[in-house]
C-alpha cells in the first residue's frame, strides 16, 4: 500500500509559514526555524526544511494561514486582521527525505495534539479551497 493510499485527508498543496522547533523540555530552549509547508490536511503537511528531523521527533509547529479564524465554528468577528491567525499543534515527524543531502530535507508529519476547534477550521479551510 502506498502513502497516498494510507491517507485518508483531502491535501491541499499550499504555501504557509510554519514555525517548528523540537517538541523537548525545556522547550523555551529549543531552537525555532521557519519553514514552509508543501501540502497540509487536516492530518498532517509535508514540510521543507533546512534542518533534519529523523522520524519519531516530535515536533511544536504553528501554521500561519490567513483568514484562518472566519473557518472556525461559531465565528462572528466582522474585522479580523491576518495578524496571529494561525493554527499551533504538536506534531511527529513520519517521513524524511533528503531533497539536497545535508542541506534541505522535505519532511512529512502528523499531527497528534490538536486543539479541537482549530481542527475543525482548519478541516474547513481545506474543504472549501480545494
Amino acid at each position: 500500500m502506498s502513502e497516498e493510499d494510507r491517507r485518508n485527508d483531502l491535501r491541499l498543496p499550499k504555501s504557509f509559514r510554519v514555525e517548528i522547533k523540537e517538541f523537548r523540555f525545556p522547550l523555551a530552549r529549543q531552537p525555532r526555524f521557519e519553514v514552509l509547508c508543501a501540502d497540509i490536511s487536516a492530518g498532517g503537511m509535508k514540510l521543507e526544511c533546512g534542518q533534519k528531523f529523523e522520524p519519531g521527533t516530535k515536533l511544536q509547529v504553528k501554521i500561519f494561514i490567513p483568514s484562518f479564524n472566519k473557518y472556525h465554528p461559531g465565528f462572528f468577528k466582522v474585522f479580523e486582521s491576518d495578524a496571529g491567525q494561525f493554527l499551533q499543534a504538536i506534531a511527529e515527524v513520519v517521513r524524511l527525505r533528503d531533497v539536497i543531502p545535508f542541506t534541505r530535507y522535505e519532511l512529512g508529519v502528523r499531527f497528534l495534539d490538536v486543539d479541537y476547534d482549530d481542527w475543525q477550521a482548519l478541516r474547513n479551510f481545506i474543504s472549501k479551497s480545494a
